[in-house]
Formats: structure tokens, sequence, C-alpha cells
């Protein structure tokens, strides 16, 4: 699979094929990469002999697609930042990317950049995509060069940027359009996930390589259910990709069912922990649709395992599977402590700018049976989950291994929470502690104690807490309940012993 070369030629052949459409627009094929011509070539010329990454800054745009394409085809990795992000972590991965210009697409007025970069905005934009500028594609990304960089939560309080090159998104997509048996030419995909969480890379990106349309649902339709619903409803939409949590939602409205989504032929589902309660119910309203869980972390390119979750499935004892590894991958299991450990040809190459963190769990590992040559040496990543195999081969993730936690997708590393945390003002310690059901986290409790007399009492005490996060961190690190105590109870070796705060949630 080499996607540049297969998005030209869907261009070329179909350029009137519809390749997105949101309500912020609709763009054909053929638009993206007469577009990307342009804006490739504009690149090119302004970062002559400079082939570091670029940050694109905003939401559900067409043009989004666009700005990708371009940086790609340019020789630039890019870095997809979404509107959700407070400007200070906006801010923070701008200067970690640290290239001259930043691409932004949509809503200029939101972000707060050192003025040494230069913002290439919607007025620039449009100037530049209306030209009629051919490019030759002479030197794109390819091989092991990055193709993109997104940024996680870091235990530090600080994000890390994980890098993911050509080829492991090629060895990706090469897998990812066999999924639920085979995915068909020029399907459509439900795009429910912003570009800057990696779970947009499969509905995007399997998308292109099927010649594709993809349905984006931007945050305010998001948030209008009836709506939304409405929305996919009138979209045909075939391909359903979310985190199982968003499905929960519409699981919540009685006319989510097969009656008015018919045209829905499977659930791709990534992110977080697949209950049985969640397929349950869709394998009751969709009979005939799939529902196909996976899994694996931003650093093995979005996922590395498939299972069908058949009714045969769900009727077995215990936790669902997360299913078998793909085609160059090995997911070996470290005797001292289950930790899951993947092995291929879809690992990340580490962290951006970044060694410290790369080398304590990024390595390589003898290939053995994903090679010819067993000694020849592959990448690996350490992934802080802990799993187990069953006797018939299937793997199951039984949880981790430190104090990174998956909420509504989205990865969180508690510490991160914390440092913020107690970088606020009358804040003396804190700890963050998941709620949690069947093995999926549900929500997050803040325990704080209050040094000084800024926070009086416990009602506007919380509001004040809530609200300061907000500015350090997106929304969905911001914990649903702040508590307040007196002191914070420790372990004998002096941590906060979470144990006893679980017990308190």
């Amino acid at each position: 699979m080499d996607i540049i070369a297969k998005i030209k030629s869907t261009a070329i052949e179909t350029p009137d094929r519809l390749v997105f459409s949101s309500r912020d627009g609709k763009m054909t094929y053929g638009e993206l990469w007469k577009k990307s011509s342009a804006l490739a070539s504009y690149i090119s010329n302004r970062l002559e002999g400079n082939r570091e990454p670029i940050m694109v800054y905003g939401h559900k745009h067409p043009d989004m697609l666009v700005a990708f394409l371009a940086c790609v085809r340019s020789g630039h990795a890019y870095c997809p930042v979404d509107i959700g992000n407070p400007r200070e972590r906006v801010s923070d991965i701008a200067s970690a990317i640290d290239n001259e210009i930043v691409i932004v697409v949509q809503h200029e007025e939101m972000i707060d950049i050192d003025d040494k970069y230069e913002i290439v905005g919607r007025e620039k934009l449009d100037t530049i995509l209306e030209s009629d500028t051919s490019y030759d594609d002479n030197e794109p990304v390819s091989g092991d060069e990055t193709y993109y960089i997104i940024f996680t939560s870091g235990s530090t309080g600080k994000p890390k940027g994980v890098k993911i090159p050509a080829d492991a998104l090629n060895n990706y997509l090469k897998w990812s359009v066999t999924l639920s048996g085979g995915i068909p030419e020029a399907t459509r995909f439900l795009n429910q996930a912003p570009f800057s969480f990696d779970l947009s890379v499969m509905d995007l990106y399997t998308g292109l390589a099927t010649g594709s349309t993809i349905i984006a649902l931007d945050k305010g339709l998001q948030q209008d259910m009836p709506e939304m619903l409405k929305y996919i409803a009138s979209s045909d939409i075939e391909y359903w990709v979310s985190t199982p949590s968003f499905s929960d939602m519409c699981l919540g409205e009685a006319d989510f069912s097969e009656e008015n989504f018919g045209s829905i032929k499977a659930f791709l589902f990534c992110g977080e922990v697949l209950t049985k309660d969640t397929a349950k119910q869709l394998r009751s309203r969709f009979p005939h649709a799939k529902v196909i869980n996976t899994y694996g972390p931003t650093e093995s390119t979005v996922c590395v395992t498939e299972v069908d979750i058949t009714d045969e499935v769900i009727a077995r004892e215990g936790a669902l599977p997360i299913g078998l590894p793909k085609p160059g991958t090995e997911i070996r299991i470290d005797p001292e402590n289950s930790e899951m450990i993947i092995v291929g040809d879809s690992v990340s190459s580490g962290y951006y700018k970044d060694k410290e963190r790369t080398d304590k769990v990024f390595f390589m590992a003898e290939a053995g049976s994903l090679s010819e040559n067993p000694k020849d040496m592959v990448r690996a990543y350490r992934t802080g989950d802990t799993g187990h195999y069953d006797e018939s081969g299937m793997l199951f993730c039984d949880g981790r291994i430190d104090h990174q936690v998956k909420l509504h997708g989205y990865r969180i590393e508690l510490g991160d929470i914390e440092s913020n945390l107690t970088n606020i003002e009358g804040v003396a310690a804190a700890a963050v502690i998941p709620k949690r059901h069947e093995g999926k986290v549900e929500s997050l409790t803040a325990f704080v104690v209050r040094e000084g007399d800024i926070i009086a009492d416990d009602y506007s005490g919380r509001k004040y807490v809530r609200e300061t996060l907000k500015s350090f961190l997106p929304s969905y690190m911001v914990p649903k309940r702040v508590k307040f105590i007196d002191k914070m109870p420790l372990t004998n070796n002096g941590k906060a012993d979470r144990k006893k705060l679980e017990e308190l949630v």
C-alpha cells in the first residue's frame, strides 16, 4: 500500500467522487489533489531545504485533509491539533514542533502562539488554494520518514508526540482494508474522533485507501443528539468508526437501530474497553451488522488486533477478547509482569525530540516468526497494558501496570492531571482516581488537599479547580468530580494510597 499514490489514482480515475463531507463543506478527490498540489508547492518554496514537521490546527473542515496531504507530498510530517485543546497546550505543541510555519485551517482566533511562527491562516490559505499550481511530488514523505505526529497525554504534565513513519501507516492500511471481512471500494465511513486523536486514522485513511467518502461529525453536532442522529441517518454510513462510549451515547436513543440506520454494515471499535453490555445491545439492535473489536495504542499505528464479536463470543464467560494480531505483528507477553509488547511493522519510531521517554518503552527485538531470518531486528513497544492468550490463541487485555487510563477513547496519564492540579494556587496535594464499571473507566475524581485560604468553601472550590484546569488541559482530561480532603492518605513508601482513595470514589 502506498497511500499517497492511491489518493492520486482515485483523483485521476474518479475526480468527482466525494472524499469528505462535514457541516463545514464537501470536497471531491479531484479537488483534494488539486488543492493539495497548490499548498504543497507553497510549502516546498517557503520551507526550501527544511523537511521538519508542520503543525496543522483546525477541526472538521475539508481543508484539513488538504493540509495533511500537502505536508506529506512536500516532504513534511504533519501534526494535527484540534480546536478542543486549550491555548496553553496548543502553544506547547507549536513550540515542540518548532517549524517556521503553522497552518491554521479554521478558528485562528482561538490560538495564541509565539510570534516567531508564521501563521498560514484562512485568508492566505484561500489565496494559495485558489491558484492553479501543479506539483511534481519528487520528494514526498516515504519509508522510515515520519508521516504524522500525534500528541498524547504525558505523565510530566507536558504532552508527548508519537511519530508514525510512512511505512508503518502503509503496513497498517494493508491490513485495515481487510477488517470486517474486507472493505469494498467507494463505501462511506463515519468520522467521529477529532484528527488529533489517532482513532481518526482508522476512518480517514482506511477511507482514503478504499477510495471512499468520509462523513465527519463536528463537535457542535455531537452535542446535539437528535440532530446528529438525523445527520448520520441521512448520510448512509456503512462503516461506523468510533469509541464504544460514543455508541453507548447513541444507544440511549430508542431510534438508534437497524430500522432507521439500515445502511450500517459494521461497527469498528477502538480506543477503550468494549463491554459486553454495549456489544449485546448493538447485536440486538443491528442484527445484520458486524461488531468488530480492535486493540492498539497510538504507538502501534491505531490498532493491531481484530475480533468479530458474535453472539457466541458474547455468551462466553469473562470480558470480551481483543482478538488476534494482524499480519506483520506479534504481541508478546512479558513473563515477569504480563505486559503486552507489540513487535512488528507498524510500531512507531518513538517520541518526537524525546529520547529519554522513547528509550523507556521502545526497543529493537528479534523478529522471530515475523521474518525469514528470525534474527532480524524489528521495532518493539512496551504498552503498559497487561494481557493473556486463552487456549484458543485469543488475546485478552487485563488492565494497566501504571497510572494511565482510557476515558471515552482518550489516553490519559493521571500524573498529567495531578501535575497540573498541584500547579493551581491553593492546592497542596492532589491525586486522581478513575471510577470503573466492567473494567471500563466511566469518570475521574480528583482528591485535593487545600493550602491557605484561597479555596474557602467546597462548592466554589470545586468550580475554581475545574475552571482553572480547563485553561491547562483539554476538557476530556478535567475530572468530573473534585473532592476536598484534609490530608492525603499515604502508603508506607510515602506515595498517595490509591486503594484507600478508590474506596472514597
